[in-house]
């Protein structure tokens, strides 16, 4: 997909207001070797690429008075209240060349546990790699079937697409998903051990030999 962006001078939140009421996302091209270009897109191509494309896709983005650049998308910041967006952030990069990327990880197929009270508990939701941005996936799925409570998947064991050509900057070692027992009421002997009694509820406004009746 190719795309078009106009170069903007003015920046600041009052500048950013302003392109956006024209319909318009304010956004910068960063690079390793040029300056920032602050740029400005249509909205309705930045939701179009958010949709279709995601974070850390690649296109070529045709700058007007520049050239036209391969990007990789880094954020599309959105408000968390309103339909708005905020603006857009890519990165210029050359072909076959390498970034760090944050890869969301999902985790799959939690119904086919080999304990169906198995619970699946997620503690790493990304995994930064270096990589080529155009053959990195949009996101690491994994893969809980047939794991049992006590099971679970390391960093080391993920499996992705051009993986072979790509390096893992997180700990080999880290727990990515966990399978665990499911949480327990407390039992009585429970709360008897830990020195908690059931109390019985204190009735309000009642004097002493008065009978409380139910209220109709």
């Amino acid at each position: 997909m190719k795309f078009v962006a106009k170069q903007r001078e003015a920046a600041g939140t009052t500048a950013s207001k302003q392109v956006r009421k024209e319909d318009q996302v304010p956004g910068i091209v960063y690079s390793s070797d040029i300056d920032p270009i602050k740029v400005q897109m249509p909205i309705a191509d930045v939701e179009l690429i958010e949709r279709e494309l995601g974070v850390n896709s690649v296109f070529d983005l045709d700058i007007e008075g520049d050239e036209t650049r391969t990007v990789f998308l880094r954020e599309i910041s959105r408000s968390s209240l309103k339909p708005i967006i905020y603006n857009i952030s890519m990165q210029a990069i050359k072909k076959g060349q390498k970034l760090d990327i944050n890869i969301p990880i999902s985790v799959v197929d939690e119904d086919q546990l080999a304990d169906a009270d198995g619970v699946a508990s997620t503690s790493l939701f990304k995994i930064k790699v270096n990589m080529d941005p155009a053959l990195a996936p949009e996101v690491i799925e994994v893969s809980v079937k047939g794991l049992s409570i006590g099971d679970s998947v390391s960093v080391s064991e993920l499996k992705f697409d051009h993986m072979e050509d790509a390096e893992i900057l997180d700990d080999p070692e880290e727990a990515v998903v966990s399978i665990s027992a499911p949480d327990e009421e407390p039992s009585d002997e429970d709360l008897e051990a830990a020195g908690i009694e059931e109390q019985e509820p204190e009735v309000i406004d009642e004097k002493p030999g008065e009978i409380v009746e139910d209220a109709e």
